[in-house]
């Protein structure tokens, strides 16, 4: 709860989401030392695969992830303009990915309308959901 004001199971679940995905973004280097075959974080459709850019880049994003899911929970205003450029970000990003993707190895079509079901409703979803509720966002500066 935010001033009174409740997020709402739909938030709720975007901002717990953000975070894990945070989380994941700031371990990546940590996940490939440990499992190699585990490849690196994803930007504007380039595979990351070295440690050391794992390590700038991971945390990185995760900052950024962080942020939005902090933002959407405490429920501030500023969240707004980053989840349109989240939602602008993920479908790029993915486009990017499949353009670039080089291995001969293709997901299942099933996996993949899979994936962009819940990458769309988490990232262009969000945007909308706030765009249509402004007023759940709290107008209370940082504390």
């Amino acid at each position: 709860m935010a001033n009174g004001r409740m997020r709402g199971p739909f938030l709720t679940v975007m901002a717990v989401l953000l975070g894990l995905l945070a989380v994941s973004n700031c371990t990546k280097a940590l996940q490939h030392a440990y499992n190699p075959t585990v490849l690196g974080i994803v930007i504007f459709g380039v595979r990351f695969e070295s440690i050391g850019s794992n390590l700038l880049l991971g945390p990185l994003m995760g900052v950024v992830l962080g942020t939005y899911a902090r933002g959407l929970w405490k429920l501030r205003p500023w969240v707004a303009p980053l989840s349109v450029a989240y939602a602008f970000y993920v479908p790029t990003n993915l486009v990017l990915f499949w353009y670039f993707q080089t291995d001969p190895t293709v997901p299942p079509l099933g996996f993949m309308v899979a994936y962009l079901t819940v990458a769309f409703t988490g990232s262009i979803g969000t945007a909308l959901y706030l765009g249509y509720h402004r007023d759940k966002l709290s107008r209370v500066q940082l504390r």
